[in-house]
């Protein structure tokens, strides 16, 4: 998909266009920053099949959970998350079919990307603490508004695939669909893949009774809450949240096994807990109603990282990528740590990021 043919097709939609350029990102999707010419700033994208699951699923499949990805529910998502979420989230322009496949146009969000930001500010711990209990007020504003009926992919207004009233009946399927993928590509042998289903039904059901849409409330979960998926000012404050669709309708212990697997590792064990820590006193203070108790919110998070473990695992195995060609073989290490002490290594998975974007090795705290 080349710039001129984009650039005809936003032409022939009615919008001037000043500049535009690709964007070497988006596994789901061919990437375009557009100059609008009255002086707009947007981002386009048109729907792709993520290349590391070609061949074994559907069109347009949301990877992570299994449901079906759309446009039209991206729009939706994101028009949820700023209207009802007060959240900065960007603007949808439009959404519209063309000759090159249906495309959306959004608002380009202000801002670096928080991996960028913490290069900028020399990684240092108290901006990054700072920046962290930014994150967590917002986290507490979406939670305590945006509440759903039942767990499973937010497709549209009041509509939950499949619907579910256990949060374990949601996520042993995807859980299943995880192995399942690993198998084919070679990932696991039979006897792991076994291995495995009875590892994560165990933990699943052990936890069923803390599961119930009355016991861990869903609330929407943008599930992938990585450092370069979201904005960031000067200060560190986000300012854009942008990836959005495959939000889900679960417990909040679904986004905050992601922050611990993505954002609060960068230094050590101890600023590990300081992070969190934090993270909280942000997420608390703005109304969050579900901050982690300990116990049975403790091993559910962890649970719901290692099943992060088992799908990175399967989806870079063998990938050949010259920043992700060992991913598979050392997600795979983790899981198994995982599964055979109880016990996430969030550190290690940090110096994996870390190294993926260029960070310091061994980070001071500054």
């Amino acid at each position: 998909m080349d710039i001129d043919s984009v650039r005809s097709v936003l032409t022939a939609a009615g919008y001037g266009v000043a500049g535009i350029s690709a964007v070497g990102e988006g596994s789901n999707h061919y990437v375009f920053l557009v100059s609008l010419s009255d002086g707009r700033e947007a981002v386009c994208k048109f729907a792709r099949t993520r290349e590391t699951e070609r061949g074994l699923t559907a069109g347009h499949t949301d990877t992570l959970f299994g449901g079906r990805l759309s446009l039209d529910r991206e729009t939706y998502l994101l028009s949820l998350a700023r209207n009802e979420g007060g959240l900065p989230v960007p603007e949808v322009y439009g959404v519209r079919d063309s000759p090159l496949g249906r495309y959306i146009l959004l608002e380009r969000s202000p801002g670096v990307p928080f991996t960028a930001w913490l290069r900028v500010s020399g990684y240092r711990l108290q901006p990054y603490l700072e920046s962290l209990r930014a994150l967590g007020r917002d986290f507490g504003r979406l939670h305590s508004r945006i509440r759903p009926a039942s767990f499973g992919d937010m497709i549209g207004p009041g509509a939950v695939e499949p619907g579910c009233a256990n949060f374990a009946d949601r996520f042993l399927p995807v859980v299943e669909m995880r192995i399942g993928r690993g198998v084919k590509k070679g990932t696991f042998s039979a006897g792991e893949a076994d291995g495995l289903r009875r590892f994560f039904t165990a933990r699943f059901e052990k936890l069923r009774p803390f599961l119930s849409a009355e016991s861990a409330p869903p609330v929407m979960v943008f599930t992938d809450m990585h450092g370069n998926n979201y904005f960031v000012d000067e200060n560190g404050v986000p300012t854009g949240y942008f990836d959005l669709e495959s939000s889900q309708a679960a417990p909040a212990a679904l986004e905050f096994y992601g922050f611990q697997f993505f954002l609060f590792n960068f230094f050590g064990a101890a600023e590990f807990e300081k992070a969190q820590a934090a993270f909280l006193d942000g997420y608390t203070g703005a109304g969050g109603p579900f901050a982690p108790a300990g116990g049975a919110d403790e091993e559910l998070i962890d649970l719901l990282a290692g099943c992060r473990l088992l799908e990175l695992a399967e989806s870079y195995w063998k990938v050949d990528d010259r920043i992700r060609s060992t991913w598979g073989e050392r997600m795979k290490a983790l899981l198994h740590k995982y599964t055979a002490t109880g016990e996430v290594d969030y550190c290690a998975l940090g110096a994996i990021w870390r190294e993926r974007d260029g960070g310091p090795a061994v980070p001071s705290c500054g």
